[in-house]
């Protein structure tokens, strides 16, 4: 079971610490490291929950001070506890497939991990993730069940895939992969990104570029808006996005916010809603990394033009609508990981409209992969990196 650091003598934590380095074992973050940030609203205070987290992607609390983490390369979900501790890897995660060639780089692996709404009474854990089959490689979710989780291995049972896109191939880009629970009907929603084939986004016979709802099981969702509609797949929420790795509801409003990746300075916030079509690849400001020009323009009928598109790149991963009691003034607005940015993006919204965008905590100089709000208002983030960190956000003196 994952110790607490500070309730350890400094000799005995420094050992744990060593024997972190032994594939597999508990790994042990140092002793607490914070400091102080400051913003245009004040000042934050950073602590570093754990480190050595393996290019960390998902988040997910637990109760009391426990917490799930993914590691997408290595493909492991451990538990950690904000007194830094990592377990050992859970048992029973799904094998992920990542494709390496001469031509192309891999961006799959472990994806995001999601807690069934009544997980306290069903232990239901989601993986998002990217799997392989006969056909070829794409985004996929199985679910377990998790037991052992205050023993020394903790594990998943009763493990299977509810959900595979159709069409996979062989690319290694594009997965996507952010999942969200809707609060209403404890439906399950998943992000699909282009595969790096951007005219499959204007298929709705087609998982790619699209936003999938489905029930607990994997099975589509009642009130999807394809149901039955020949040439359309049922699972199909909404379609035209390129690789949307941010996706959360609104507590308050019940609203679906997603950002996406688009091309050169041309990163994107939607409101996503059922039926909609969001326009990739016709509907961008920005520009392919040639400098080309991509698509027609920010309008066209049929099409939903976003909500906001970032006039430099930020590489949007992890999002979450802030409705907790710490930042009062941050009530109602979006926080956004930027990996490029190396930022986390805070954009106020009026009239549905961003009115205001501050790129906060520049100084760590890490790519920020993941956004959630704790129940207690606190904000945590994961830092995309081999060495990645598992980050907490509290006010800090100071602040206006």
């Amino acid at each position: 079971m994952p110790v607490s650091f500070p309730a350890l003598p400094r000799a005995l934590a420094l050992a744990g610490l060593l024997a972190a380095t032994a594939p597999g074992a508990v790994a042990w973050a140092q002793a607490a490291e914070t400091r102080s940030l400051r913003t245009e609203r004040g000042e934050l205070r950073v602590e570093t929950i754990a480190r050595g987290v393996e290019h960390p992607w998902g988040l997910a609390f637990l109760a009391g001070d426990r917490f799930l983490v993914t590691e997408r390369n290595a493909g492991r979900l451990r538990i950690g506890t904000r007194g830094g501790g990592l377990s050992r890897p859970v048992e029973g995660v799904p094998e992920v497939y990542r494709y390496e060639g001469p031509t192309d780089r891999s961006q799959g692996g472990l994806f995001d991990v999601a807690l069934h709404p009544q997980f306290e009474e069903n232990r239901l854990v989601y993986l998002s993730y990217s799997a392989w089959t006969e056909e070829g490689g794409g985004t996929a979710v199985a679910r377990g069940r998790l037991v052992g989780e205050d023993g020394d291995q903790p594990r998943l049972e009763e493990v299977r895939r509810i959900f595979m896109m159709n069409n996979p191939d062989g690319s290694g880009l594009h997965f996507g992969g952010r999942m969200a629970f809707d609060p209403r009907d404890n439906t399950l929603l998943l992000s699909i990104g282009d595969r790096r084939n951007m005219n499959r986004s204007q298929r709705p016979a087609d998982h790619a570029g699209s936003i999938i709802r489905m029930k607990d099981d994997g099975s589509p969702a009642e009130g999807n808006p394809f149901l039955g509609r020949d040439g359309h797949d049922p699972h199909v929420f909404a379609i035209g996005l390129r690789n949307p790795q941010g996706m959360a509801f609104d507590p308050e409003t019940r609203m679906l916010w997603l950002n996406d990746h688009g091309p050169q300075a041309g990163d994107e916030i939607h409101r996503i809603e059922a039926g909609k079509n969001y326009g990739w690849p016709y509907l961008t400001g920005g520009k392919d990394y040639s400098g080309a020009p991509v698509g027609v323009g920010t309008e066209r009928e049929g099409m939903e033009q976003a909500v906001h598109i970032f006039g430099r790149t930020v590489a949007p991963s992890g999002l979450a609508v802030y409705r907790g009691e710490m930042f009062p003034e941050w009530r109602g607005q979006t926080l956004h990981g930027g990996l490029a940015a190396r930022a986390l993006v805070r954009t106020r919204l009026e009239d549905g409209r961003v009115v205001e965008e501050e790129w906060m905590l520049r100084d760590l100089d890490r790519r920020i992969r993941d956004v959630r709000v704790h129940r207690d208002g606190s904000v945590w983030l994961l830092t995309e990196h081999s060495d990645g960190e598992v980050l907490r956000l509290t006010p800090a003196g100071g602040r206006r």
